[in-house]
């Protein structure tokens, strides 16, 4: 009888890390922000996206198609739905801005998209880029 007793709690413990070691940290449910994207003549182009809820900003943009591949593995993003900030040859990149139009600190992977999110990618020169 205590065999069978053990073997049961070492189902379920096995079970029960399973199933926490299977779940993610975000809902992984799917979500809607706004990215407006300002280009160097400040024109604005809104994009209305889906991804999962709780991504980086990298892997929404990448989720919803504003990136490709080559953009998601590289270093820097520049090329975002065909507008392009080249930080190698311009020495422009893409500020990330909250709808106060307020630097968002952090990196394309540590800023966090999250539902109902408005966020502006501003075209950006680097100030004494050489």
């Amino acid at each position: 009888m205590k065999k069978i007793i053990a073997l049961a709690l070492v189902c379920v413990l096995c079970l029960s890390l399973l199933v926490a070691c299977s779940s993610d940290n975000g809902s992984g449910e799917k979500a809607k922000a706004t990215i407006i994207l300002v280009d160097k003549d400040e024109k604005e182009y809104k994009y209305e996206i889906e991804f999962t809820d709780g991504s980086s900003l990298r892997d929404a943009l990448h989720e919803a198609g504003l990136i490709d591949d080559d953009e998601y593995s590289a270093m820097f993003i520049q090329n975002i739905d065909g507008h392009v900030a080249n930080v190698e040859e311009d020495g422009c990149t893409w500020m990330p801005q909250d709808t106060e139009r307020k630097q968002i600190m952090g990196t394309f992977d540590e800023i966090t998209v999250k539902a109902g999110d408005t966020i502006y990618l501003q075209y950006y020169v680097v100030p004494d880029f050489d």
